[in-house]
Parts: structure tokens; sequence; C-alpha cells
């Protein structure tokens, strides 16, 4: 049943068994595993059905645009989440992610990958992915040549259709008797009895300022890897540093996804494969390159994937309908401005119209008219010239960090301040990857990198990762290997901010599948 929280009574109580704090994908996820199930479970969402842009206000904060994008980019209070918002590109964390490794400070999982495998599986379908299976295809290397002990193009990447969580699971929710979806319901903090080792109930408000409170017996909160910190760090009527932060680890540990760009001319007798490819299921793939697993350790490096990418389409001397058409409507049409790019851009398109024909029925059918919607545009190109993208790992740093700025929002409660930083091996790690890489492209005679990697250290937007830990003690992290709050006995955490590393891997598919495994936690506490 869904019920709008403006029209909840001002100091009204509402009692259940599971409250869920966030419907995104980890709050959707567990409402579903708990579906039909001896208990009573509410949802929370501080938005509604449709974006609002007065909700997304809530999620601004201080941050310094030179080295981070704003908060409230990337970030929906709206029932899906960051779904409505994302691309589908999953790939689960290596079983190295998880392990302590010696040159990568603060590594270390309390969990295994093995614990997680049968969880993934299970997330493949609630992303709609099919099997769980990242093995290429075999029968035709993406680099035809390139033998490396080195270097690996075996991998993938897989992309959900992608699945908008909010639109996909909207009539289970409604529908199934044990679940509530309350709609425009704010948690403001939590407030603990008076010993700190349990919550007692979650202070909820609508924009109509209609106080009321939450009771449950467990707690789980699912609001993404900012507004959890934000929330914890808020919540301190007993714990007067915030919920979880008794040896002032919360906030620290702040990782994002590093983000880079090389050039590689590849052979012109050596085709690769630079498109998006199909699954039998209708999904799409995309090949990726790595630094083999074993080599990574004997390097000392991080984790990262090289992939295809489409060159910058603001600059028209790539010589390609498609993406001076690419620019033109996303960036001429916004501020028209009559130019020596415009009229390169304008002659790439007069020059090559069956090139732009035949792409935008390819786009049309396989992208707008599409359930399995083609991921972006990359194109082909007659010189082989192609734009690897490297998504890389960061290192954890206990001091890049979030905490509560003095700024407020409209409830009066403290905005955000986020102080991320990287440091040296995240750089000299993505160099010396595209080094090898180098290297085995040259000695196969395969290609050459033709420009450095364009390294500007900014974490990926919508990755927040790790500001509560998952760790085996207190003194090292913020939640337990069951993703249990330290020291409370009935406060979850739902999100990535309990990576303990970040991986290269995209975050939607891990924080599904620990979803579905603290869902299966919290059943067994009720015997199921």
């Amino acid at each position: 049943m869904i019920i709008d929280a403006r029209n909840v009574a001002e100091a009204e109580t509402l009692d259940c068994d599971i409250c869920i704090v966030g419907a995104g994908a980890a709050g959707i996820t567990l409402a579903h595993e708990f579906c039909n199930q001896d208990m009573k479970v509410l949802l929370l969402e501080s938005g509604g059905l449709n974006y609002d842009k007065s909700l997304d206000l809530l999620n601004q904060g201080e941050v310094d645009l030179a080295t981070h994008s704003s908060l409230e980019e990337n970030r929906r209070r709206q029932l899906g989440g960051a779904t409505i918002v994302w691309g589908g590109r999953c790939v689960p964390f290596d079983e190295s992610d998880f392990e302590y490794q010696s040159h990568i400070p603060y590594s270390g999982w309390p969990i295994t990958k093995k614990d997680l495998d049968p969880y993934y599986e299970v997330a493949h379908t609630y992303c709609e992915m099919g099997a769980y299976n990242y093995a290429a295809d075999g029968s035709k290397p993406m680099i035809p040549g390139l033998n490396s002990e080195d270097i690996s193009t075996e991998q993938v990447y897989v992309f959900s259709p992608p699945t908008n969580f909010g639109k996909h699971y909207l009539d289970i929710l409604k529908n199934t008797q044990n679940i509530n979806l309350l709609l425009y319901a704010t948690c403001l903090n939590i407030a603990t009895d008076e010993t700190g080792n349990q919550v007692e109930y979650l202070n909820v408000s609508s924009l109509r300022r209609n106080n009321f409170m939450v009771r449950a017996k467990q707690y789980v909160l699912a609001t993404g890897g900012l507004e959890v910190t934000r929330l914890l760090l808020l919540s301190n009527n007993v714990h007067k540093q915030g919920i979880g932060n008794r040896f002032n680890l919360l906030g620290r540990y702040y990782m994002g996804h590093l983000n880079s760009r090389i050039q590689v001319q590849f052979s012109e007798n050596k085709p690769i494969i630079w498109d998006y490819q199909r699954l039998p299921n209708g999904n799409y793939y995309q090949h990726s390159i790595a630094i083999r697993e074993n080599k990574r350790k004997q390097y000392g490096l991080l984790n990262q994937r090289f992939f295809v990418e489409r060159p910058n389409f603001r600059d028209p001397s790539h010589q390609n309908s498609i993406l001076s058409a690419t620019y033109l409507a996303k960036v001429w049409l916004k501020q028209p401005k009559f130019s020596q790019d415009f009229a390169a851009h304008l002659k790439n398109i007069v020059f090559d119209p069956q090139g732009m024909l035949g792409f935008s029925y390819k786009w049309i059918t396989k992208r707008i008219l599409s359930k399995n919607k083609l991921p972006s545009v990359i194109v082909g190109n007659k010189s082989n010239l192609y734009t690897l993208r490297i998504d890389s790992e960061q290192v954890p740093n206990p001091n890049s960090q979030v905490t509560l700025s003095d700024r407020k929002d409209s409830f009066g409660l403290n905005q955000l301040k986020v102080d991320w930083r990287s440091n040296e091996l995240d750089i000299l790690s993505i160099e010396r990857s595209v080094d090898i890489f180098k290297q085995a492209l040259e000695k196969g005679e395969i290609g050459k990198v033709v420009s450095a990697p364009t390294i500007s250290p900014a974490p990926q937007g919508g990755h927040h990762l790790g500001t509560t830990r998952m760790s085996s003690t207190p003194q090292n992290g913020v939640v337990d290997e069951n993703c249990k709050v330290h020291d409370l006995s009935n406060l979850y955490i739902a999100s990535s901010s309990v990576f303990t590393t970040s991986s290269y891997a995209n975050p939607t598919l891990t924080v599904v599948a620990l979803a579905i495994r603290l869902a299966d936690h919290i059943k067994r506490l009720y015997g199921k």
C-alpha cells in the first residue's frame, strides 16, 4: 500500500517490524525480499513517484566544485533513487578486492567474494541481467594478436536495461499486504535509548512540517552513500559525535572512482571489437582490458579496467557525423553560437549523410524504442584510432572525509561538507598500468598509445563509497560483516558507504547483492 506522508497527523506514531529508510536500489530490493513474510515492513521515501526539484534541494551541501561534483548531482529523492538516472553498467568485485593487499592501506573486507557470489547471482535477477556470467566470448578476441602475460581482455561489463527500480517494482510494493510505502517521508534523525545501544524511533517529516515518529524492531538505512552518513552524524542525542562514531571513523575513507582517458592507434590489420555486443537475452555487454590480477599484486597496482569510449564529441576534428550531431543536440542547441567549430561540425554532417541516417535508425530502434537500451554512442573509424576510458580504484584514505557543514537545509538540519582527497598511489597506478599496456601493444606490433592518460583527480560523480566502512571491529569501521552498526543491536546500513575498498567496479550490483544478503540475515532473526 502507498501512503502519502504529507497526510500523516503531526506527532502520530507509526509502528512496524522493519523500517527501511530510502527507496532506491537497496531499499526496494530489501522490501521485495520481505514480501509476503510474517513481518510488517515500512519503506520510507523522501520523494514521490515523480521528480520534485524542491526535494532535491535537500541534497545540497558544501563542496569544492573544482575537485568534486555538486552533492545534488547524480542523486534523486524519488522512488527508485539513482536508478532513475543510472546507465546500467554492472560488474561484480574481483576476489582480490575483498582481500588484504599489502600495497593498499586499510584494505581487507571481513567477508569474501565467495560469501557474496550467491547474492550477486540473485542481484542479476533484480537488475534484469540474465545469467551471472562475465566471461567474454573467446571465439573472437577484443584485440587480435595480443598475447601478454600482463594484459587480459577476458573480462566484460554487462548492462542492465537499465532497470528503474521505482517503476519496475512499483506494482509489487503497491499490492503486497505486509509492505507499506510511505512517500514524501524524510527521516530527520535517529533516536536511541539512554544507553545508546538500541534505536527507539525515527523522527520523520514531510515538507509540510508534520513531524511524526516511526517505531520498529529493526531499522535499515538505505539512503545512499552520502545521506546515510549525514543521518548518523545528525543523530547525536546520546552519541554526541553521531551514531557509529565512537572511534571517529564515521564519514572518513570517502572514496569514488577515478576516470581517465588515453588514445590508442591500433594497426590497420588489427580490427578490434570496439562496439557493444549482445547476449542471447538481449542485454548489452562491453569488452574490457585489465592488468592480470597476479601482475597487479606483483607491480603494486590498484584495480582498473580500460574500455572503448567515444572521443570528445565537442572537437570536430573527429570528422564523424554522428558525434557532430551529438554535439549540436547536446551543446549548440542549448547555447547557439556560430563559430568555426559550428561550421566544422555542420560540414561533418553534410559530408556523411549515410552514416548519420544509419545511426539514427540504430539509435531509434535500439535506444529509444528498445527495453534493453543501447548504453551510449560509440562509433568505429577507418583510421583505427580509439579513445579508451580507464575506470580506476581509489585508495581508502582516512583524511578524505564527509562531515557536517554549518549550512542548514529547509528543515534546519546541517548539510554535508565534503573534503574528498586523492593520493599519490591513485595517480601512479593509472600511469603505470597505461605504461604496461603500452609496452604490450608495442611488443606485439598491435598499436601504440598516442596520448598520455588525462588525469584530473576527481571522483566519479555518482559513486559515494566508504564512509561507513565494514570491519570486524568498531576500532576499524562503522558496520560489521552483516552491515549492522557496531554497538547498536537493531540498526543496519544498506549502501555503498559500507564498502571497505572501492574496486574499479560500478557499485550498484554490489549494493543490491549486499542488500539481499542483509535481508537473509534479518530473516534469520525472525526464524525465516
